[in-house]
C-alpha cells in the first residue's frame, strides 16, 4: 500500500517552514531598544515649570502683564491689566486636568504637563501639578 498521499499533507506544515527559512524572527516581535536620550519635551529649554520652581510663586497679580510663571489651584482668578486684551480667568480644577473659564461662560480644559491653552490675548502652558496644585506659564499669545 502507497502512504506518500497521506504523508505529503501531514509533512507540509514541515515544509512550509523550511521553505521560509525557518527563521524564528519571522514570527518574534521585536525587542525595542532602549530609550538613551531623553525625549524633546524632557530638555530643559522646553521644560514646563513645577509647582516647587515657578518663578512667581503664589504671586497671582504677577500676571496682570500678561505674563508669569505661577502656581495656581481651583478657585484662583487670574486678572489682567488693561493692556491684555483678556477677561478675567476662573480656575475650575487644577492637578490632573487644568480648567479655566472666563466670565462669558467660556470653558477649557487641558489634562497632564506640556498642554496648552490660548485664550484672548494669552496662552497658557500648564506645567507639572503637586496634588490639587498646578503650575502654569502665562505670555502673550504667538
Amino acid at each position: 500500500m502507497n502512504r506518500s498521499p497521506l504523508l505529503v499533507p501531514a509533512l507540509l506544515p514541515a515544509l512550509l517552514l523550511t521553505s521560509c527559512g525557518g527563521d524564528e524572527l519571522a514570527i518574534t516581535p521585536p525587542t525595542p531598544a532602549p530609550l538613551t536620550t531623553p525625549p524633546p519635551s524632557a530638555s530643559p529649554s522646553q521644560s514646563v515649570p513645577f509647582p516647587s520652581t515657578a518663578a512667581d510663586g503664589r504671586n497671582l497679580a504677577a500676571c496682570r502683564d500678561g505674563e508669569c510663571e505661577v502656581v495656581v489651584r481651583k478657585g484662583d482668578v487670574l486678572s489682567f491689566g488693561a493692556a491684555i486684551d483678556t477677561d478675567p480667568l476662573t480656575v475650575l480644577s487644577a492637578g490632573d486636568t487644568f480648567t479655566v473659564t472666563d466670565p462669558s461662560g467660556f470653558t477649557a480644559s487641558v489634562g497632564g504637563a506640556g498642554g496648552r491653552l490660548q485664550t484672548g490675548s494669552v496662552q497658557i502652558e500648564v506645567g507639572e501639578s503637586v496634588g490639587n496644585r498646578t503650575a502654569i506659564r502665562i505670555s502673550p499669545r504667538p
